[in-house]
């Protein structure tokens, strides 16, 4: 039975890897090259170093564990230290047989370009724009989400298409949306330029979650934080769903959102998903949860095939 997938014109052994957010420098791609993960995705990345928000930054639901907060406010070392890493990184997963994504986290279409052009020096395979950060709070306000300005996704999709080799391919990362017609914008907008995959969804924004004594989850951002883990599933798939009826079959899906279990990862792939990245499960299960869910959902996809007899 085949279980590869296609990543942007790439094809993956089957269709499991990380998530943004889980790995940000060379020591964490020597972890996932040697994991079961089908592809590695760093980042995302910034121009400036960042260290990320202060306090508890990450929870999961103290009751039942089915959802969990975050608000990392993208810590990672930067663009100089991706200057001169990621060639390094994405060697180490060629030699892994792995192709390395680079997500990249702009605060403007400058930053997007510059951090794609660092990432297309590298010879990284993926281009991951990531355009629905939630959890970047500066001066005690929260900044935008790229993902919800229709012009402002055009403007850096268009720019990244003249910069950009022919080699590397684009992926837009994207916020849920519960307005189908902006869905529906965005949607337009991604395809003005050449991009190979739209990566759905983000962490859901402005969540907020209590602790058994009263006090709030999440320090920064007055206790908001990014929704993943879970809860999410069902968003995910019901985003992933529209944006596959919504994009050409030569622009992938990823699934992300709540997966944790060989069946998430089918379910996600009935609903129109090439591969999934997992990220609340890896943050609290370690590497080993790629070669977990892959068994998983080799048993679920040869349990569906024997029912359908």
């Amino acid at each position: 039975m085949e279980f590869g997938v296609n990543l942007a014109g790439l094809q993956l052994e089957h269709p499991i890897m990380n998530a943004a957010g889980t790995c940000k420098r060379a020591e964490d791609v020597e972890k996932l090259a040697n994991s079961a993960a089908a592809a590695i995705m760093v980042g995302s990345g910034t121009m400036a170093a960042r260290t990320g928000n202060e306090g508890n930054v990450y929870e999961m639901d103290p009751v039942r564990g089915a959802y969990s907060l975050n608000s990392l406010g993208l810590p990672n070392p930067g663009r100089l230290y991706y200057e001169q890493e990621l060639p390094r990184m994405t060697q180490t997963a060629h030699d892994a047989g792995k192709p390395l994504i680079f997500s990249g986290a702009g605060f403007s279409p400058e930053e997007y370009v510059i951090l794609g052009q660092v990432a297309d020096a590298a010879g990284v395979d993926v281009y991951e724009a990531n355009l629905g950060c939630p959890n970047v709070w500066d001066g005690g306000k929260q900044k935008r989400i790229a993902s919800f300005e229709p012009t402002l996704v055009r403007e850096i999709v268009l720019r990244l298409q003249t910069v950009l080799s022919p080699r590397i391919r684009l992926v837009l990362k994207v916020s849920p949306f519960s307005d189908p017609v902006l869905l529906e914008q965005i949607a337009i907008e991604a395809q003005s330029g050449r991009v190979a995959g739209v990566a759905c969804i983000n962490a859901f924004a402005n969540g907020f979650g209590l602790r058994l004594d009263g006090n709030r989850l999440i320090t920064p951002g007055d206790g908001l934080a990014g929704l993943a883990g879970p809860a999410l599933k069902p968003i995910g798939l019901g985003q992933v769903k529209q944006w596959r009826k919504l994009l050409p079959e030569t622009i992938t899906v990823i699934g992300i959102g709540g997966i944790s279990t060989g069946c998430d990862v089918w379910e996600y792939q009935q609903v129109g998903a090439g591969p999934v990245a997992i990220a609340t499960a890896y943050a609290n299960r370690g590497e080993k949860v790629f070669s977990q869910i892959l068994q998983e959902y080799v048993d679920t996809v040869e349990q569906k095939a024997e029912a359908s007899v």
